[in-house]
C-alpha cells in the first residue's frame, strides 16, 4: 500500500492529485486543508490551517505500520500581499512564510522521522514555483518562500547522497502557470502594485493556463519515476 500525504487538497493542483492517487490501486490519502471536498473510503482528511504558527508541528501524521511507500506533496501555497517591500502588511508576510517554506520544512521532518524506520521508500514533494528562481516584482514573500523551499530540497538531496542505501527521494517542483484559485488571486492585484499583472491576464484571457489535472498527472508520474535533479521544471519534461 502507498499513503499519500498531500496539503492543500480543498482546491488546485492538491485536489486535482487527491483525485488521481484515489484512482490508482492500493493507495490511501490523507489530506490536509481548512476545507473537506473529498468523500472516499480511502481518503482521510485533517482539518488544519498552516498559516497558524505551531499547526505544523502539533498537526497528525498517522502513523500505517503496513507502508510499503509514502509520499509527502507539500502542495499548500499562499500568494500573500503582493505589494513593494516596505508596503507589505507584516502579518500576511509572516503567514506567507510560514505556509510556503515553515509548515512544509517542519512536515518533511517530522514526516522522514516517523517513516524513515517504516518504509521502504519515502518520496517527498515541494511544490515550488518559477518564481523561487526569478524576481518578480511586489511577490517579495512569494518569491523568498518559495526560493527557501529549493534549497531545503536540495539539503535532503545532498544528505541522501551520502548514504548508501538512500530511501528517501525529494523534488522540488515548478509546476508552471496552473488554473488555480491563486491565478485568480494574482489576476485581482491591482496594477499599480504589480507591473505585470497584464501579462496573467493574457494567460487567462488566451487561454494558457495549465489545466491542474494535467499538472497533477505528471506529478504522479514522477513519485514513481524521480528525476536525479530534484530542482524541477515541469514545464521542462
Amino acid at each position: 500500500m502507498t499513503y499519500y500525504y498531500i496539503t492543500g487538497t480543498s482546491s488546485g493542483i492538491g485536489l486535482a492529485l487527491t483525485q488521481q492517487v484515489l484512482n490508482l490501486a492500493n493507495t490511501f490519502v490523507i489530506g490536509y486543508a481548512r476545507r473537506k471536498h473529498i468523500d472516499h473510503e480511502r481518503y482521510r482528511h485533517i482539518y488544519v490551517d498552516f498559516s497558524l504558527t505551531g499547526a505544523a508541528r502539533e498537526v497528525d501524521i498517522p502513523l500505517y505500520p503496513d507502508a510499503q511507500q509514502v509520499v509527502l506533496i507539500n502542495n499548500a501555497g499562499m500568494l500573500g500581499d503582493v505589494k513593494p517591500i516596505g508596503e507589505i502588511d507584516n502579518e500576511l508576510l509572516e503567514k506567507t512564510f510560514m505556509v510556503n517554506t515553515v509548515s512544509p520544512a517542519i512536515l518533511t521532518n517530522r514526516f522522514i522521522s516517523i517513516y524513515q524506520p517504516v518504509a521502504e521508500l519515502i518520496t517527498v514533494i515541494n511544490i515550488s514555483s518559477g518564481a523561487a528562481r526569478h524576481a518578480v516584482e511586489s511577490w517579495g514573500a512569494y518569491c523568498a518562500s518559495k526560493a527557501a523551499i529549493d534549497m531545503y530540497s536540495l539539503v535532503l538531496h545532498a544528505e541522501q547522497n551520502f548514504l548508501e542505501n538512500p530511501k528517501v527521494k525529494v523534488i522540488s517542483l515548478a509546476p508552471g502557470v496552473v488554473d488555480t484559485p491563486m491565478q485568480d488571486l494574482i489576476r485581482q492585484v491591482n496594477p499599480r502594485y504589480f507591473p505585470q499583472a497584464e501579462r496573467f491576464h493574457q494567460y487567462k484571457q488566451k487561454d494558457l493556463l495549465t489545466p491542474a489535472e494535467k499538472v497533477a498527472k505528471k506529478i504522479v508520474e514522477l513519485v514513481g519515476n524521480p528525476p536525479n535533479d530534484p530542482i524541477v521544471d515541469l514545464r521542462m519534461l
